[in-house]
């Protein structure tokens, strides 16, 4: 009987491990090319930095970083992808893993993505991630997109993955790698505060002001709103927004002051936009009209007039990641976690 090693051909013999030349003549480009994609040189153009991931993935070549710091044999690189953008929650959690992976002796490979991500920007960053020798990755993720692109990835991805701020669905439960989990705030549990918190106060013809469709939280906020309005003999109303303040401005000048008593806005960028433009028509808040944000962004305690929200512990969170990112890489199994949020009361509501 014929034995074929992890390494081997079908007739036992080792196969030799691709080398940075070997990348270099299958992708048609210089190995000082190979070089720079895989360090992540942000000039290297989007054609070469395709046909090098491209040949990363097919010869399943894993250089080993120079920052690679040996503790029993494991790496000490994490890497993590975000979507790119600035809003709080996501950059908020990229920055408080870092933190928290700094301060347990890792160092961490940042990528990042477009606006408009495709299956194709996500392996792109994975393989780069993954020629870098991360132990694991982290993604970012509350757009649906990005789930989306996770779950038709053809690039097989060889470490864990921890997908932050998205509560875990069938997109994530991919098999595009050895064990995927996610960690993320309850964001139904913050929607329910808010809407009890309107509710036992006497407000009952409540507006709310949503994020993009394409967000997963926003998605959730929405329908948790819609189900406690419906649940209580309400009609839900729902009007658009896109997570900026301008957005909220624009929601707020086309509601009926006169038949809304309160507006929960989806984020407290929006629900500035909504204080902004109820201080345009004259209105007080909150004796006219209440007024709910969600996040607890630093400047909410200095709205006119405070605003009361929805508080995420991004610093938990981080830390919460980190923590099950180790826990798979030592092979332990785990699944969604759910932190959960707090309402903070100020003067709006």
């Amino acid at each position: 009987m014929t034995t074929t090693t992890a390494l081997g051909d079908a007739g036992g013999k080792r196969r030799k491990a691709p080398t940075i030349f070997d990348v270099a003549e299958r992708a048609g480009v210089s190995h000082q090319t190979v070089s720079r994609v895989i360090n992540g040189d942000p000039t290297v153009r989007e054609q070469f930095r395709a046909q090098v991931s491209d040949a990363v993935a097919a010869l399943g070549y894993r250089p080993r970083a120079a920052a690679r710091a040996l503790a029993g044999g494991r790496s000490r690189a994490l890497g993590i992808i975000t979507a790119g953008d600035a809003l709080y929650g996501p950059s908020s959690t990229a920055i408080g893993f870092e933190r928290a992976a700094r301060s347990a002796g890792y160092h961490v490979l940042l990528s990042t993505l477009p606006d408009d991500p495709r299956p194709v920007d996500l392996s792109n960053a994975l393989t780069t991630l993954l020629a870098q020798d991360v132990a694991a990755i982290v993604l970012v993720a509350a757009d649906n997109r990005v789930l989306d692109a996770l779950a038709s990835l053809t690039v097989p991805v060889t470490v864990p993955v921890v997908v932050a701020n998205a509560v875990q669905r069938d997109a994530a439960r991919a098999p595009v790698a050895p064990s995927v989990a996610a960690v993320a705030i309850d964001q139904a549990a913050g929607a329910s505060l808010v809407m009890e918190h309107l509710f036992a106060r006497g407000h009952r013809r409540i507006v709310h002001i949503a994020g993009p469709a394409v967000s997963q939280e926003s998605e959730v906020r929405r329908t948790t709103y819609e189900r406690i309005m419906h649940d209580a003999g309400l009609e839900p109303v729902v009007l658009d927004g896109d997570w900026t303040p301008a957005s909220g401005f624009a929601a707020a000048r086309t509601i009926d002051v006169h038949t809304v008593d309160a507006v929960f806005a989806g984020n407290d960028q929006m629900a500035l936009g909504v204080l902004h433009a109820f201080a345009d028509e004259g209105l007080r808040v909150p004796d006219d009209i209440a007024v709910v944000g969600f996040d607890d962004v630093p400047e909410a305690a200095h709205f006119t007039p405070p605003l009361t929200t929805v508080r995420q512990d991004f610093r938990a969170m981080g830390e919460r990641v980190l923590d099950t990112v180790r826990a798979l890489v030592e092979g332990e199994p785990r699944d969604e976690t759910l932190l959960l949020p707090e309402l903070v009361v100020r003067r709006s509501a």
